[in-house]
Order: C-alpha cells, then structure tokens, then sequence
C-alpha cells in the first residue's frame, strides 16, 4: 500500500519523556520539505505535515552499543491500542515496524493536541468496531489474510469529501467539504497518512525512496530511460 513520496529525514524513536521542542528536534536531521500525499482526503491539514516539515538540529543520543533496546512503553496509547498501532503500521507500509514508525507515532502524539489524539484514536477506534462486527475478534487478532481484506475494503471505499491531488507549481487546493459522516476510508486515509509520513522520513523509508545522502538525483540508479520522472 505504499506510495511515492518525497520526505525529510527523521530519526524514528526519540527518547521518553521529550518535550514538544525535543519532538520537533528528532523529527529533523538536516532536510527540510512539504510532503505531498496523493489521494490523501486530509492532504492538506493532516497533522503529521507540520511535524516532517520543521527543520531543527538533531539531539537524540543513541543507545548504549551492543544493549538491546528495552521493550517500548506506550506514552499515548494504551498497549492494545499500541498493539494494533503496530499491526496496522506494518501492513500499510512493510517495513515500519522495524523502522520504528510505531514507537515514534505514538511520542509524537503525546505532544500533540487532545483534539489530534481523539481524531487518531477515533480512526483506530473505527477499525476496531469494523473487525468485531466482521470476525467477532479485535482487529490485531484477526488473521493476517482477514486484516488485508478489512484494509482493502477500508482503502478502496467512498471517502466523505473528494481526495485532494496536489503536485508542485498548483497552487495549494482546499479540500471540499464532507458530503457526509467519516467513512471507513477516512479512517483508513488518517492512519496512512501518519504511518506513511513517518516511514518515508526516516532513514530506512528514505533510503528506499532512493536517497542516498544526496539532496536530489539526476537520474535514479538502475533506473535509466529516456522519460521523466513523474
């Protein structure tokens, strides 16, 4: 379910107990740039842009080499909602488990407003009441295959109001009202959104971006034609 996109680098999984400062501090690592999300209902006012886009130096310290890192203790969510935070993470985009989108999602919401965190809550809420309806279990306690099926059925339903497309040189689009209450796909839309723009912005979303410690390529490797890229 991944999709092109062009993000700053952050680093995944600040320390506990960071200030909003700090947040903002990890969540740069030299590059600074908007994102854009294409298909993304909330492209335009999703709460994570604000978070990818600040430019600040990079403080966090790392661990102790050789020590496992200890096992993560949600700051936000409880740990079944964590839980199924990483299930979802993983499935959306392949990778973000290990890249430790989930921990960092979860800090970055503790520095958000109660507002941000009842609107993700909400959303995880949303897949919750889908699994239980469909398979009498929680969603992380579904089957993997059953899990696919709920998020396909989420990603190609009816969003509320018109997905919003942006690419650079359009003037920033304003996103038509709802045409009615939030629909699976709204929520599914939500969740991607952060998982998505915090993977891409880290070192391993990145790197498979194609970033290699440059700022921009003139041509992507093994990847050589006469067209442009899109």
């Amino acid at each position: 379910m991944k999709e092109g996109r062009t993000l700053p680098v952050i680093q995944p999984a600040p320390d506990a107990g960071l200030s909003r400062r700090a947040a903002l501090q990890s969540l740069a690592a030299g590059l600074g740039a908007s994102i854009a999300v294409p298909g993304l209902a909330e492209a335009s006012d999703h709460p994570v842009h604000k978070h990818v886009a600040a430019v600040a130096e990079q403080t966090r310290k790392p661990g102790a080499a050789g020590k496992p890192a200890p096992a993560y203790k949600p700051t936000t969510l409880d740990a079944h909602q964590f839980a199924t935070v990483v299930v979802l993470s993983e499935l959306i985009v392949p990778g973000a488990k290990a890249s430790g989108s989930p921990e960092f999602l979860d800090k970055l919401l503790t520095v958000e407003s109660a507002e941000t965190r009842r609107r993700f809550i909400s959303a995880l809420g949303a897949f919750e009441g889908a699994a239980l309806k469909s398979k009498q279990k929680p969603f992380k306690d579904l089957t993997e295959a059953d899990q696919i099926a709920l998020l396909t059925e989420a990603s190609t339903g009816q969003p509320s109001r018109s997905p919003v497309f942006w690419k650079k040189g359009d003037p920033i689009p304003v996103p038509a009202p709802a045409a009615g209450p939030m629909t699976l796909r709204d929520h599914f839309d939500h969740i991607k959104g952060w998982v998505s723009g915090i993977y891409f912005a880290s070192e391993p979303g990145l790197k498979e971006l194609g970033y290699t410690g440059n700022v921009f390529h003139e041509k992507y490797p093994d990847c050589e034609h006469d067209g442009k890229h899109a």
